[in-house]
């Protein structure tokens, strides 16, 4: 039993992420390091939050935040509080954001809005994301998100599969040349390989519906050592989760035979 629950543990730990960082430093308007400076990450979206507090090098690093929107707001005694909005995080993504404070009283806040995505200058990764309005806008024969990964250099289509596979798949792919069954497909961090190693088919041997899914990262080189198993690409699928409003999707096949062809 003591065996078992080691096993799990071990394979818990090493299940990849999709959680995503933010991290950087804190300093003063002359490039002082500010030691101790609280930085708290807000997702606009649930609410959820995350602080941490600077350390002696000004360096601070909020780890497991879910992919969002969200503001960061630092403050330190003798500072005005920056609050810094329009920070957009995608699937396992890990960005660089520096901070600078003013002196000045903690009433007296500064807002700086962006909409420029942070630059990742931590990881070397050659990936593509597939964002949620690339897969609502996109066409796609039988609504199966897969087959987007094809909008990545260096994938290519490659439609034969087993013949003891099952179906509803859609396309199978090779990364840079390699085998289609050389791929791993990850759902929330979780194997969605099917039992021939091919595209995602879940125990149900069926492919998610495409609203489900808020985004996913192809990943075709130089991925971290959280990334494993098979040699080829990694698919790393983000699925949709709750937020504070109502919201939902419909959509219908229509076909009748006043649309068919006269010949």
């Amino acid at each position: 039993m003591r065996l078992l629950i080691l096993a799990v543990c071990l394979a818990a730990g090493l299940a990849a992420q999709t959680t995503s960082t933010i991290k950087g430093r804190v300093y003063d308007v002359t490039g002082g390091i500010l030691d101790g400076a609280k930085v708290t990450a807000r997702q606009v979206d649930t609410g959820f939050e995350r602080a941490a507090a600077a350390l002696s090098d000004g360096s601070y690093v909020l780890t497991e935040l879910p992919a969002g929107r969200y503001e960061l707001r630092a403050e330190q005694a003798g500072f005005r509080p920056l609050l810094l909005k329009g920070i957009l995080l995608t699937v396992a993504e890990t960005s660089v954001v520096d901070l600078t404070l003013e002196v000045g009283s903690l009433d007296q806040e500064v807002t700086i809005t962006s909409d420029a995505p942070p630059i990742n200058t931590s990881t070397a990764e050659l990936s593509y994301l597939v964002g949620s309005r690339t897969i609502q806008d996109l066409p796609l024969n039988g609504r199966n998100y897969t087959d987007l990964a094809l909008l990545q250099p260096g994938v290519v289509a490659f439609p034969q599969r087993d013949g003891g596979s099952v179906v509803a798949h859609g396309l199978g792919t090779s990364v840079n040349g390699q085998d289609p069954r050389s791929n791993v497909y990850l759902l929330d961090g979780t194997p969605l390989n099917d039992f021939t190693n091919g595209p995602a088919g879940s125990a149900a041997g069926t492919s998610l519906g495409m609203e489900t899914i808020r985004e996913f990262r192809v990943e075709t080189n130089a991925y971290s050592a959280e990334f494993g198993r098979n040699s080829g690409g990694q698919i790393n699928v983000l699925t949709k989760s709750g937020t504070n409003t109502l919201h939902g999707s419909l959509y219908e096949y229509f076909r009748n035979d006043h649309f068919d062809a006269r010949n």
